[in-house]
């Protein structure tokens, strides 16, 4: 007799990750041009600043030891400190007055990490967060997990729009659910997938909306600013967070990461906590690892402190600002004969590119598209993955395209084979 495993409702509910298929066809498929994985630049990771640190580190043995130790579950006080002291100096704030968040700064596995805490901490079955359309659709994925409601608010040039994000809570308000809202979701900078980063005159509008409604809700409304590609701006300084313009520590959650600015595989990142969420999400995190590895977290102090992690940043922008222009320039130039049906976005920053097709061209794996790419011999992600399925229908017409991997030659030959796939689905008798 074969027994029946029974599996939790979380477990049940949750799909499997949307680009694992995309993920494996690269793979089996070497010669594949994958424009889809929004990995870092293989070339740019920082071996020799990686090894200099840990030297360091294990350099002296009674440092070395602790460092091997177990560490806490909030993080290593002297890292939390210095992250601090940078987001004073980001901020153009005089030393001194962001102290109060180091007690409100947790070191994560990654912003990932942070993510899915925020998740657990706040969200029950049929509780509704707001998030941008198109969003990241990694982040979708902890939402299905808690039985949460993703509700899509639409986006332009400028970023999130506020006049869309009032009229969806009213809407939301009109249904007799406002007491389910219990997030904001927003990535302000260099967004995954759009690459469009929210204007500065948005950010004190959206604090100021968030709050005004957490008043009519009769509860906190939390806005979550996932800044994983802060840093990475091309030739463009970037606006001041959300999170600094929240002084008293009630609303704004800040989420950053070290994975698209140093390395993914040292997978450290850290949030800032409003007052309220401290002590939830230390417990939750206490339960999930007792604290993020103090090895990496050391080596993270020293990398910083040295200054190898700025100059490493400097060169990313580097690397990845002469990679953006190479791909548009190759996109406006192959798709230069469909430049009034196809369009993408000319990001300042971060690793990503948004097409859109003309309605009613399916870009999904079982649209001509993406068939027409495989026999090109390169791939994207589907924009579908990046839609959250309230309101539905969502449209089916977008890809998400990433520089960030493939050098400057693949890039070009990727835009070619993308272009070609685009010539055989708008005019099929041209290639014929």
């Amino acid at each position: 007799m074969t027994l029946r495993t029974s599996l939790s409702a979380a477990t049940a509910q949750t799909s499997p990750p949307s680009i694992s298929s995309l993920m494996k066809l690269a793979l089996e498929k070497p010669e594949l041009v994958s424009l889809a994985a929004g990995f870092v630049d293989q070339q740019s990771l920082p071996v020799e600043e990686t090894t200099r640190a840990t030297e360091k580190v294990l350099g002296d043995a009674r440092g070395g030891r602790s460092a091997l130790q177990y560490g806490n579950t909030i993080g290593d006080e002297a890292l939390r400190t210095l992250l601090v002291e940078r987001l004073e100096q980001g901020h153009d704030a005089a030393p001194g007055t962001y102290r109060d968040a180091v007690a409100r700064t947790v070191v994560t596995t990654g912003s990932a990490q942070l993510i899915y805490l925020v998740g657990e901490a706040l969200l029950n079955p049929g509780d509704i967060v707001l998030v941008e359309s198109p969003t990241y659709f990694v982040f979708l994925g902890p939402l299905e997990t808690r039985g949460a409601r993703a509700v899509r608010v639409p986006i332009d040039g400028q970023g999130l729009r506020i006049d869309a994000l009032e009229e969806a809570l009213s809407q939301i308000q009109e249904d007799g659910q406002l007491d389910r809202v219990k997030l904001i979701y927003t990535i302000p900078e260099h967004a995954n997938p759009t690459g469009i980063s929210l204007a500065e005159d948005r950010r004190k509008p959206l604090l100021d909306l968030a709050n005004r409604w957490s008043k009519i809700a009769g509860r906190r409304i939390f806005v979550l600013e996932d800044a994983a590609y802060h840093g990475l701006s091309y030739g463009r300084p970037e606006a001041k967070s959300i999170w600094s313009l929240d002084p008293e520590a009630e609303t704004v959650i800040l989420a950053r990461t070290f994975s698209k600015t140093f390395s993914p595989g040292l997978k450290l990142g850290y949030g800032v906590l409003p007052n309220e969420l401290v002590d939830p999400i230390l417990r939750l995190k206490g339960n999930h690892d007792f604290g993020s590895s103090n090895f990496a977290q050391r080596l993270l102090h020293r990398v910083i402190a040295d200054g190898d992690y700025d100059r490493h940043v400097e060169r990313l922008r580097e690397i990845y600002g002469r990679k953006r222009d190479i791909f548009l320039d190759a996109l406006d130039r192959f798709l230069k004969p469909f430049q009034n049906e196809v369009t993408w976005t000319r990001p300042q920053g971060g690793l990503f590119v948004w097409m859109t097709m003309p309605e009613g061209i399916d870009t999904g794996f079982d649209g001509p598209l993406f068939a027409r790419c495989l026999a090109e011999g390169v791939i994207y992600v589907p924009g579908e993955f990046a839609f959250a399925p309230e309101p539905s229908p969502f449209p089916r017409n977008h890809l998400r395209l990433t520089f960030g991997v493939p050098d400057e030659e693949t890039l070009v030959e990727g835009a070619r084979r993308l272009a070609e796939a685009v010539c055989a689905t708008l005019s099929p008798s041209a290639t014929a």
